[in-house]
């Protein structure tokens, strides 16, 4: 009776150290990519078990928070939670499915709300889905786009998004490297296509890279772009 005894303890154990490391793998980066001036800078992250407070920077990624493992719904709230029973349902979330282990949480404005001025969508950054070098285009304006990013042409629809491979590659596999980024918009007749920008950016083949195309109050599309740099040693995404 001892060797199944010990087995199933041996089990437990292992289950026991299996869920103890997917809390530390479950991930993510935040980024409140068009905040307005009057748009809070930092909030408090709840997960259903915990909350923090985090930064909601606009000009890059948030630092990466650490958040319970299994299917969640995160909400974000004005002031750290007390008391879970006392969370207005109302307050701004988004669903978390259970195998999202690392992913991108896009916040964005929305000043009418009661709770918290935001709306919520979350990005899954399994690697079949996004790859590190791999670009992910949002295009939220009602005008279609094409990129010439580096070697690759892409077009963009309204309301679409669009994953790039590297803008630079050598014999196939990305490289890293400035790499010259122009953007143009489908004219109102549809016949041409007018300069929105070019630059010369700087491309990581290990980061991944997002960016967001946003109607504006001038006639020309807003382009904001993030790169996910994460330092190996704190890296959460790739530590399997």
């Amino acid at each position: 009776m001892k060797t199944p005894r010990l087995i199933i303890l041996c089990l437990l154990a292992s289950l026991i150290c299996c869920y103890a490391q997917g809390d530390l793998h479950r991930t993510c980066r935040i980024v409140f990519y068009n905040r307005p001036a009057n748009a809070p800078k930092a909030l408090h992250l709840f997960d259903g078990t915990s909350s923090q407070e985090v930064e909601l920077p606009s000009m890059n990624f948030s630092p990466v928070y650490k958040l319970a493992s299994g299917a969640i719904t995160l909400k974000l709230l004005t002031a750290k939670v007390e008391d879970p029973k006392n969370i207005a349902p109302e307050a701004p979330s988004v669903a978390i499915p259970e195998d999202y282990r690392d992913f991108f949480l896009l916040v964005s404005s929305d000043p009418n709300h009661p709770i918290a001025p935001v709306s919520l969508k979350a990005i899954n950054l399994a690697s079949e889905n996004f790859k590190l070098g791999q670009m992910m285009w949002i295009n939220h304006s009602d005008k279609t786009i094409e990129a010439k990013l580096g070697e690759q042409v892409l077009a963009i629809e309204p309301d679409s998004t669009k994953i790039l491979d590297a803008p630079l590659r050598e014999e196939g596999v990305p490289k890293s490297g400035f790499y010259t980024a122009s953007f143009t918009y489908q004219s109102q007749d549809k016949a041409t296509f007018l300069p929105i920008t070019e630059q010369s950016w700087w491309y990581d083949a290990n980061c991944r890279h997002l960016g967001f195309i946003e109607n504006s109050n001038r006639k020309l599309p807003k382009i904001f772009f993030f790169r996910d740099f994460r330092d190996p040693e704190t890296s959460e995404n790739e530590a399997e």
